[in-house]
């Protein structure tokens, strides 16, 4: 029997998992439209807010992956939502991060901060772009001294890309930490905010009011992740199983090594069908 006949329903990451830059994962798109025909529900999350979810959503259709937007669920979105409620109504926030992101802070109600201004800011919001400098450091270590509240989209040190992996939010998170001395509250994985939204999006098919039982170690839907310190951890303080594919940034090694080990682990995606 396959491993996905385990489950009624999957948490998937992105990045490392259904593809690597631009690159899907070999077998992965095959993988996820046997997955939905098979009538699994499946929920995308991803600590990476470079792209709103219909954006993602239509790139998962370009490989023939149809999926509504809705069943996205971004770190960016969770921060943006933690540092509106955060702000008040007529607060503000000072950003590091890319246009989409942005955005979602500003739909959440912040007012947004650039440059300068941001110095006066009531939450810093912290996440990986390539446009990071010591500009923005230092904007953001004097909002933080002023008493803003600091919130991250992840602590992900790295991403997977073709290649080798590039620097992460953590990396650009490690710096304004250092700076302030102060601690972000994550938004991303492993951190419960993420799944809270991830499965209320399940839940909107109906699917968790079906299946959610008395016992967690009941719950028949798992977290599939490419790191172990992020998406297994996270998946296992959720209460889910947790399947790691080696197509990312964990090797079979470091989960064995790991104090606690994934439930399953597998080649790829493709292996669930297996």
């Amino acid at each position: 029997m396959a491993l996905a006949d385990d489950f009624d329903g999957f948490l998937i990451d992105l990045d490392g998992v259904v593809w690597i830059g631009r690159e899907p994962v070999p077998g992965a798109p095959e993988a996820l439209r046997a997955l939905l025909e098979a009538g699994k529900q499946i929920v995308f999350v991803t600590n990476n807010p470079g792209k709103p979810p219909a954006a993602y959503a239509e790139r998962l259709r370009s490989l023939g992956v149809e999926v509504d937007p809705e069943r996205i669920v971004t770190a960016g979105m969770v921060v943006a939502r933690l540092a509106g409620a955060a702000a008040g109504p007529r607060g503000s926030a000072f950003v590091i991060g890319g246009a989409p992101l942005k955005e979602m802070v500003a739909a959440a109600g912040a007012r947004l901060l650039e440059e300068e201004d941001g110095r006066e800011a009531d939450v810093v919001v912290v996440s990986g772009h390539r446009g990071f400098d010591y500009a923005e450091l230092l904007t953001a270590k004097l909002a933080l001294d002023g008493g803003a509240a600091l919130f991250a989209t992840s602590h992900d040190p790295t991403m997977p890309m073709p290649g080798g992996e590039w620097p992460g939010t953590g990396s650009i998170l490690a710096a304004v930490e250092t700076a302030s001395g102060r601690r972000a509250e994550i938004a991303g994985k492993p951190e419960l905010h993420l799944f809270e939204m991830a499965l209320a999006a399940l839940d909107r098919g109906s699917f968790v009011t079906r299946h959610v039982p008395k016992e967690p170690d009941d719950l028949r839907v798992a977290m599939i992740g490419d790191r172990i310190s992020s998406d297994i951890e996270g998946g296992r303080r959720a209460g889910l199983k947790t399947i790691l594919v080696l197509s990312g940034t964990s090797d079979r090694a470091q989960a064995e090594a790991a104090e606690r080990r994934p439930d399953h682990v597998v080649d790829d995606l493709a292996a669930l069908l297996r």
